[in-house]
């Protein structure tokens, strides 16, 4: 990695972020399409850990801007 190179911090947090949804949804999708039931209260868990997670990443980040 060239060393002039900084981390754009809230790119990064925006890119992480979107991911994790992108990956809750696309698991959702793939079991969709392979026909595995999965319980609504599964992806309702997964939504609200993601939520829970987001809500400290965001809390946390005010604690050291």
């Amino acid at each position: 990695m060239d060393d002039d190179k900084q981390i754009c911090y809230p790119y990064a947090f925006g890119r992480l972020d979107g991911s994790i949804q992108d990956l809750t949804i696309a698991l959702e999708m793939d079991c969709i399409k392979e026909g595995i039931d999965i319980d609504d209260k599964v992806l309702k868990m997964l939504d609200e850990r993601i939520a829970r997670l987001r809500k400290v990443s965001v809390e946390e980040s005010y604690d050291r801007h």
